[in-house]
């Protein structure tokens, strides 16, 4: 039995080879056209306008978002560089207070060392490992002990001058008490005029009292003061304190002299611990 197809055995219009064909003498045509003649130089124009603008509007919102993009980019950009040298200058600034610390305690100990040679040399150097938590407690402790020789009211100096005694030793560490302390007398004399007086601790870091000065004594403002020695403790001639307030007054039968110590043991971390029976010349 014979099948009919309903598909066409000879399609009707042209082939595609044939469009192409067409197609092609067309562009040829048009080619020519375009060339010879200014015909279609307005339509292109028109045409390229028209394309050009949409172009543009279409590329609006893309070319915002970019530049939005972009703008996000270098702020965070800025703030991340910003944040670094912020950190690079925080490390730079505490690198420098380090190497200026070092620096100060280099000229600290060195100071030490040469007042060591030239005067005391059978002195311990001694560093600071304690202080109390009392901020009224004019005391210090040491890392130089019984064992390394050290005697308790052994005089304590640095390179500014006088600190205190060495008031309690144990094996290891000693105890000592500054001249700052309430408890606390050196026996002096003015640098200036030699004249001898007993300077009192008064308790703060660097405050003393000259007492029992009669309102005639030959003393001024930044005089002076050295040990005088006649104790038997402190080697004659240590630098002491300088005068920062004198008042004579008529209504009190002593003149009334402020002074402050010259020791810096609230600055530096490293001391001289003389030995009384070998360093007892005087300090020049």
């Amino acid at each position: 039995m014979a099948t009919h197809s309903h598909q066409e055995l000879f399609p009707h219009g042209l082939s595609a080879s044939a469009k192409l064909l067409v197609y092609l003498l067309l562009s040829i045509v048009l080619i020519t056209v375009d060339a010879r003649f200014p015909v279609l130089k307005p339509i292109r124009a028109a045409a390229s306008v028209a394309i050009f603008s949409l172009q543009e509007t279409m590329q609006k919102p893309w070319l915002g978002w970019r530049k939005m993009d972009a703008f996000f980019i270098q702020q965070n950009q800025l703030l991340h560089d910003n944040q670094n040298l912020r950190q690079q200058r925080a490390l730079w600034q505490l690198s420098q207070q380090r190497v200026n610390h070092l620096e100060q305690e280099n000229q600290h100990l060195r100071a030490l060392l040469a007042l060591q040679q030239h005067h005391f040399p059978q002195s311990h150097a001694a560093e600071i490992i304690g202080v109390p938590r009392d901020p009224y407690e004019r005391k210090i402790t040491v890392d130089q002990g019984s064992q390394q020789g050290i005697q308790a009211g052994a005089a304590v100096i640095d390179e500014a001058g006088l600190i205190g005694q060495v008031t309690r030793v144990y094996p290891l560490t000693s105890e000592i008490t500054l001249m700052t302390d309430k408890d606390q007398s050196v026996p002096i004399q003015i640098n200036r005029t030699g004249e001898r007086a007993i300077l009192f601790g008064d308790g703060s870091n660097h405050g003393a009292t000259l007492r029992y000065l009669p309102n005639n004594t030959n003393i001024r403002v930044g005089d002076l003061l050295v040990t005088s020695g006649l104790d038997g403790l402190y080697p004659a001639g240590l630098p002491v304190a300088t005068v920062t307030h004198v008042d004579f007054a008529s209504n009190r039968a002593f003149a009334l002299v402020v002074c402050q110590t010259l020791g810096a043991v609230d600055r530096n971390r490293h001391v001289l611990i003389l030995n009384a029976a070998k360093n007892s010349g005087q300090v020049h």
